[in-house]
């Protein structure tokens, strides 16, 4: 499996938040997002590759998990789920700095814009299952589009024929839920 590209997560954020928020993959969930998942999901996080994690920095410069995502390899696509916030780090932050977070689109957009960039030359395009309202208008922002198929969500990030879109968006669709 390809690393990805590597890169500071810094320069896909604005410079409002490169103070006080970061972004990275790490290769085991289990120990920093487990509580957080379980919280959100009532499971354990996958426990295959490509954990994204938001970090938020405090004025003392501790570091607390403020949200993560997962990208999950199928094949010639990367499938997105499993992204969360962590409510308890939104608190923590200083309320300038939650404003600047949600006026630069939210950690998600970042978690998504990071892991477009990452893993661009790994796949031939993402997908996610939204059905949520809120995070659907993020997931659009930060580059997904719509497809024919209820909550199912892609981006095209590279140029491929239509009929290689309709084949990758068949096999994905035809996995339900994910």
């Amino acid at each position: 499996m390809q690393s990805g590209e590597h890169f500071n997560s810094s320069e896909i954020l604005p410079p409002a938040l490169r103070g006080f928020i970061t972004i990275s993959e790490i290769d085991h969930a289990d120990f920093l997002v487990s509580d957080l998942f379980r919280r959100k999901f009532g499971h354990p996080p996958p426990d295959m590759p490509r954990h994204l994690v938001g970090f938020y920095r405090d004025a003392s410069g501790g570091l607390h998990l403020a949200g993560y995502s997962h990208m999950m390899p199928f094949g010639d696509v990367y499938l997105s789920g499993g992204s969360c916030s962590n409510g308890d780090t939104m608190r923590l932050m200083q309320p300038e700095q939650r404003d600047a977070l949600r006026d630069a689109g939210g950690l998600w957009f970042y978690l998504l814009k990071y892991a477009f960039r990452k893993y661009a030359d790994c796949c031939d395009a993402f997908f996610g299952h939204c059905g949520d309202r809120r995070a659907l208008e993020v997931a659009l922002q930060a580059g997904f589009i719509q497809t024919q198929h209820e909550h199912l969500i892609v981006n095209w990030h590279k140029p491929l024929h239509p009929n290689i879109q309709r084949a990758l968006l068949a096999k994905v669709h035809a996995l339900g839920t994910f």
